[in-house]
């Protein structure tokens, strides 16, 4: 493991660690009865089910178990977020009622009264929030494109970004997305990043390159590597996708029937990981005819003004989940210029997906996963573009 990943994980390690203590402190003082003491040893386990899971799994043959407590533990990241914001809640009140005589001070008792209700609506939270995540809606996007010798009069694409395959993304949950895709009839399949959530061996287990293998896709299917990509080790994941007919575009491009010009981008993460840089756009761009239209896919959202400024007819990134539980949402959108949607810059169009699978807690709330269908017209007009 590189530094920067040891880097990376320490962080989230410690931000867990000093979430649930924190948490721990505001339920621990409610829990002073016998039942309150069952409650308390119940939170704890739970705390811990994640990294007991992926620490059974690390040095132990107790698959079975492990997978337990790793599911237990990804549903508790939901319920540790919503009961992390409450107990933030419940300290500023108590900071702005100390200041302002006339607000009723919050006594044992009355938080007390507010951790039960809490609770149950958490828990109702989670149970929506786990059925939102497999509602599964389709995003139709119309593009007309300027080609003078395009061979095609259209393509229709379809695109998913951030499977995520691993804990929930099984395979019959994999066979349920092939066969999505090609129920829409695709020319082209593209993958916008974080087909593989952990590992390559997980992808392997769940029969990932099989499954892939099944999609219907007269003019190929190609993918860009997403940020964990990287993290379960780039060149191991673009050998076994290639495996299953996938071509990973890392700074590259691929020209479709002389009539669209496919450029993948290498995500920002390699910039951490690898210690390699991007390629910038126009560099990629200079061998190839003006006259074709371009398609970017850029897993991360980020220097969006690039794609506007060499004419890029659209582009498509993932990575934000727009926030997947709310109120995370708000944070992504401090965070990236757009969150999810469509965005209009100059002549190109940039749409965001939410993505289709989910990272840490299966759990959708305020997003919605998609899968995005492509309708390309070509027109007989010359493509504008700056260099």
């Amino acid at each position: 493991m590189g530094l920067g990943l040891m880097v990376f994980f320490g962080s989230v390690s410690l931000i867990y660690f000093f979430a649930n203590y924190y948490i721990y402190r505001h339920i621990s003082v409610l829990c002073q009865s016998p039942l309150g003491k069952v409650v308390l040893i119940v939170l704890v386990l739970a705390m811990i089910a994640y990294p007991c899971g992926r620490l059974l799994q690390a040095f132990t043959s107790l698959e079975d178990i492990a997978k337990i407590f790793a599911v237990a533990g990804s549903y508790y990241f939901a319920f540790m977020a919503y009961a992390f914001l409450l107990s933030l809640f419940i300290d500023f009140y108590r900071l702005v009622s100390s200041l302002f005589s006339f607000m009723p001070l919050l006594d044992v008792t009355l938080r007390a009264h507010i951790w039960k209700i809490s609770v149950v609506l958490i828990m109702v939270l989670i149970v929506i929030g786990s059925i939102n995540a497999r509602r599964t809606r389709t995003v139709a996007l119309n593009l007309e494109m300027p080609n003078v010798n395009a061979s095609l009069d259209s393509i229709r694409a379809v695109a998913v970004s951030d499977v995520h395959v691993g804990l929930f993304m099984n395979n019959s949950r994999i066979k349920d997305l092939v066969s999505k895709i090609n129920d829409l009839s695709p020319d082209m399949v593209l993958f916008v990043g974080d087909i593989v959530d952990e590992s390559v061996s997980v992808a392997m287990e769940e029969s990932l390159a099989e499954e892939l293998k099944q999609l219907n896709a007269p003019l190929g299917v190609y993918a860009v590597a997403g940020n964990h990509e990287y993290y379960a080790g780039i060149e191991e994941v673009e050998k076994y996708l290639a495996r299953a007919g996938v071509k990973l575009l890392q700074d590259e491009f691929a020209i479709i029937e002389n009539s669209l010009i496919l450029v993948g981008r290498r995500d920002i993460t390699a910039n951490r990981i690898e210690r390699s840089k991007r390629i910038p756009l126009n560099e990629i761009l200079q061998e190839v005819s003006k006259d074709l239209p371009v398609m970017v896919l850029d897993h991360t959202p980020v220097n969006l003004d690039e794609a506007a400024s060499q004419g890029v007819a659209i582009q498509l990134s993932g990575h934000t989940h727009n926030g997947q539980m709310w109120p995370f949402n708000l944070i992504t959108k401090l965070i990236f210029e757009k969150s999810w949607g469509v965005l209009q810059k100059d002549k190109t169009l940039i749409y965001i997906s939410s993505g289709y699978g989910t990272w840490g807690p299966p759990v959708r709330l305020g997003s919605m996963p998609e899968i995005i269908l492509l309708n390309l017209r070509f027109i007989n007009s010359v493509r504008g573009g700056s260099e």
